[in-house]
């Protein structure tokens, strides 16, 4: 039987967020951190990933650009987005084309971090979305 941790790959172009969430995270799963969506990009054509947990606003290639980008490729993978309440819209547009399964609105706590990233899970397996204020 394995006992080796799903692989989270983290992406936020400031080192405290990057902390933050390997802090939060690294109890369930072996995290894998990029300061930007290119090398984003380049870590998920390495190799699988189960959970990808992305900044919104980020220098050259947004959160959601990323998602985009990925779509097609990663079927398989929990997309979990970072966000301030400006780009709820956006978000919410994201959620119903799949990009997004989930979200959580800045600042993060960890408790609510975790309860999206679950929920995420579970959005990707056929369970409907639920708004983070409802989660």
């Amino acid at each position: 039987m394995s006992t080796a941790k799903p692989r989270l790959l983290v992406v936020d172009d400031e080192p405290d967020m990057l902390d933050f969430v390997e802090r939060v995270m690294r109890r369930h799963y072996e995290v894998t951190r990029c300061s930007s969506a290119e090398d984003a990009i380049e870590a998920l054509d390495r190799g699988e990933f189960a959970v990808l947990i992305t900044d919104q606003k980020m220098p050259r290639v947004s959160g959601l650009e990323l998602l985009a980008r990925i779509s097609g490729r990663h079927s398989r993978l929990v997309r979990v987005l970072l966000s301030g309440f400006t780009d709820v819209p956006d978000i919410q547009r994201a959620v119903e084309q799949s990009h997004v399964h989930g979200y959580v609105l800045k600042p993060v706590d960890s408790q609510r971090l975790l309860a999206a990233v679950a929920q995420a899970h579970a959005v990707r397996d056929g369970a409907p979305f639920v708004p983070p204020e409802e989660v």
